[in-house]
C-alpha cells in the first residue's frame, strides 16, 4: 500500500541514512514491515525527530506536529484516499487557490505535480512523520465511504475472477460480465453517482490502474478505483447495457442506457473512446427529476430575463444561446420551449441527442451517419408548416444559412453556438460565411451563459477574501458596505466541497437598431461589446459578482468561471 522508496532516497540525500544501511533497512521492511521511521528507530539508525529535523533542513520546509494539528475537514476529500495512503499525504487546509498538505516526502516533485493536477489547487507542502500521517489518515478515513464498503463486500466474490496477463477471449468475457460481482459493481457505481447528484461518470483506464471520477456541480471528483482484474469486464458490462459491440474496441461507440432506480427512471448517454490502455467510458446522467424548466429559476437578473422573454415571444427572428459544453444551454432552450409549448403553435426541434422528450413538441434525433444532419432536418422543417424551430447547434455555414433564412421568412428560430460571450456570436456567424446584412436582419438576441456553484447552506460561514482577489473582480469598499461574503466550510451534505447546486449567470444582448447598423458595416468585436455595455448589457463577470455580493457563490468560484473583463 505504501511506497517507501522515494522517502528513503530523500533520507539518503539528507544524510540520515547511509548507503551501508540500505540492505538492513530493506530486509527489515520486508520481514517486519511498518512505517519507515519506525523501522529506522528499531534498527537504531535514527529517531523520528532526527528524521524530521534532517528533512526539514534539507528541503527548507517546516515540520509540524500532525497529531496535534487542527485539520480543516473540508480539505480532506480533495485528495483520493488511496492516493493519500500510497504517497503519505494529509490535506490540512485550503485558502483561496492554495491547498496545504502534510507530506512525509515533500521533495518528490512528481507527487506535487500529481496533487496539483488531481485537486486543481496550488500545493503548499509541510513536513510530517510517516507514522503521524498514517495515524491521521486512519482517523480521517476510518469510516470508508459507500463505494469502499461495496468493494469490501465483493472481496470474496471477486476471488472467483482469475487475473490473466493475456486479454480474455470473447466467450470468456461474455461469461464474466454476467457474473454477480461485475453486475453489482457497475450498478453500484451508477446508483451511487446518481445519489451524489453527479452529471457524468468517467471510467478511465491507465497502465496499472483504472479510476472512476464523477462530475458534481461541474467539477470532477475522484470516486473510486476499479479492481485491476475487473477492468475489461466493467467496460464490457456497460457496453452490453448500452447495446454496443463488445468485440469492437478500436473505434468510438455511442449508446444509451435506461435504468430504474427507487422512485424514478434515469437515462444514461454512453460514449466509449479507445485510449492507449483501453477504452474510456463516459456516461452522461440525464435525470428528469433534476430538470428545472422555469425561466424564473435559472438565475437571470430581472432586466435580462425581461429581454429574453420579449425575444422568445416575438413571432420571428433568430435567438442564440452561447457558452461552452456543460454551461446549461440546453436547459435554457428547453425552458423557453416549455414556456412556448401551447396547442396553437407547431414546434419542431433537431437535437443531437434528444435529452428529454416534450409532449406536444415534434423532436428529431440527428443521425449524421445516415445523412440526417442539422441542415437536412432544418430543410425538412421548412416544409412542415412550423411556427417555432429549435436547432441543437449551428456548426457550419449550411446550417447557419438555413436557420437565418427560416428566421427571415416568419419563423422563430432558437439555437446554440460555442462562443465565449454574447457579442462574439455575431463574429462567429460572419466567420461562417453569413453576410453581415443577413445577420443584422435576422438576429434578435444573444445569450451567453455559465454555471456557478452555490455555497452549501449547511456549512455556510462568513468569508474574508484577500484584497487582491476583490480588486481582481473590480469590487470596491463601497460595494462591500453592508455586505457579508460567504464560503462553505465543507460538510457531509455537500461531499465536503463547500458547494451544493449551481446557478446560472447570463449575459443577454438584445440587438438594438444601433447594433444592427454596426453589424451591417462589420464593426470590430470590441466596438460591438463596448456599445452593448453602453446600452446596459450585464456582462458574465458582472452577473457573477452580483451573485457573490448576495451570498450565493464565492470569490474563488467567480474567478474560476468568468474571464477578466
Amino acid at each position: 500500500m505504501i511506497s517507501e522508496k522515494g522517502l528513503l532516497n530523500s533520507l539518503l540525500k539528507a544524510g540520515v541514512v547511509k548507503e551501508e544501511n540500505l540492505e538492513a533497512i530493506e530486509r527489515e521492511l520486508k520481514n517486519a514491515g511498518g512505517p519507515l521511521t519506525t523501522v529506522l528507530e528499531r534498527l537504531g539508525i535514527a529517531t523520528e525527530q532526527e528524521v524530521l529535523d534532517a528533512l526539514s533542513r534539507h528541503y527548507m520546509i517546516p515540520a509540524i506536529d500532525l497529531l496535534n494539528y487542527e485539520i480543516d475537514e473540508s480539505a480532506v476529500d480533495l485528495i483520493p484516499a488511496d492516493f493519500a495512503r500510497r504517497h503519505l499525504i494529509v490535506p490540512l487546509r485550503r485558502r483561496g487557490r492554495i491547498l496545504t498538505v502534510a507530506m512525509a516526502n515533500p521533495g518528490d516533485l512528481n507527487i506535487l505535480d500529481d496533487l496539483k493536477f488531481i485537486t486543481g489547487y496550488d500545493i503548499e507542502p509541510l513536513l510530517a512523520s510517516d507514522t503521524a500521517i498514517l495515524k491521521t489518515l486512519d482517523k480521517l478515513l476510518g469510516n470508508e465511504d459507500v463505494m469502499s464498503q461495496i468493494l469490501e463486500s465483493l472481496e470474496e466474490e471477486l476471488e472467483i475472477v482469475e487475473e490473466k496477463e493475456e486479454e480474455p477471449d470473447l466467450s470468456e468475457l461474455t461469461s464474466l460480465i454476467e457474473e454477480a460481482p461485475v453486475v453489482k459493481l457497475v450498478n453500484s457505481i451508477i446508483t451511487e453517482a446518481v445519489r451524489k447528484g453527479a452529471s457524468d461518470i468517467h471510467i478511465e483506464p491507465y497502465e496499472k490502474f483504472m479510476r472512476v471520477r464523477i462530475r458534481i456541480d461541474g467539477v470532477l471528483h475522484e470516486f473510486m478505483p476499479i479492481p485491476q482484474k475487473l477492468r475489461r469486464a466493467v467496460v464490457s458490462r456497460i457496453k452490453v447495457m448500452a447495446k454496443l459491440d463488445i468485440a469492437e474496441r478500436r473505434l468510438p461507440q455511442d449508446g444509451h442506457i435506461k435504468m430504474k432506480l427507487p422512485g424514478r427512471t434515469i437515462d444514461l448517454r454512453v460514449s466509449t473512446l479507445p485510449t492507449l490502455f483501453g477504452e474510456k467510458v463516459v456516461m452522461r446522467i440525464l435525470d428528469k427529476t433534476n430538470l428545472t424548466l422555469d425561466l424564473n429559476k435559472l438565475g437571470f437578473e430581472p432586466k435580462p430575463l425581461e429581454d429574453f422573454i420579449y425575444a422568445i415571444t416575438r413571432p420571428y427572428g433568430l435567438i442564440l444561446v452561447t457558452g461552452p459544453t456543460g454551461s446549461g444551454k440546453t436547459t435554457t432552450l428547453y425552458s423557453a420551449i416549455n414556456m412556448l409549448n401551447t396547442p396553437e403553435v407547431n414546434i419542431l426541434t433537431a437535437e443531437d441527442p434528444v435529452e428529454y422528450d416534450f409532449p406536444g413538441v415534434n423532436q428529431v434525433q440527428v443521425k449524421e451517419e445516415i445523412g440526417l444532419t442539422f441542415a437536412s432536418a432544418l430543410r425538412s422543417f421548412l416544409r412542415q408548416d412550423p411556427d417555432i424551430i429549435l436547432v441543437g447547434e449551428i456548426r457550419d455555414h449550411e446550417t447557419a444559412s438555413i436557420a437565418i433564412k427560416a428566421a427571415l421568412t416568419g419563423h422563430l428560430v432558437l439555437s446554440t453556438l460555442h462562443t465565449n460571450d454574447a457579442p462574439s456570436a455575431v463574429s462567429r456567424l460572419i466567420d461562417m460565411g453569413i453576410e453581415p446584412y443577413l445577420v443584422a436582419a435576422s438576429l434578435n438576441l444573444v445569450v451567453a451563459q455559465r454555471l456557478v456553484r452555490k455555497i452549501c447552506s449547511h456549512c455556510k460561514v462568513p468569508d474574508n477574501p484577500s484584497p487582491e482577489a476583490l480588486k481582481r473582480l473590480g469590487i470596491t469598499e463601497k460595494d462591500l458596505e453592508g455586505v457579508t461574503l460567504y464560503r462553505g466550510e465543507g460538510c457531509p451534505k455537500c461531499n465536503n466541497t463547500g458547494y451544493s447546486g449551481r446557478d446560472g449567470i447570463f449575459e443577454v444582448l438584445p440587438i438594438s437598431p444601433e447594433l444592427r447598423e454596426m453589424i451591417i458595416r462589420n464593426a470590430p468585436l470590441h466596438e460591438l461589446r463596448a456599445r452593448a455595455v453602453e446600452e446596459g448589457m450585464i456582462t458574465l463577470r458582472e452577473a457573477a459578482v452580483l451573485k457573490l455580493l448576495r451570498g450565493i457563490t464565492t470569490v474563488d468560484e467567480v474567478i474560476r468561471v468568468t474571464a477578466e473583463e
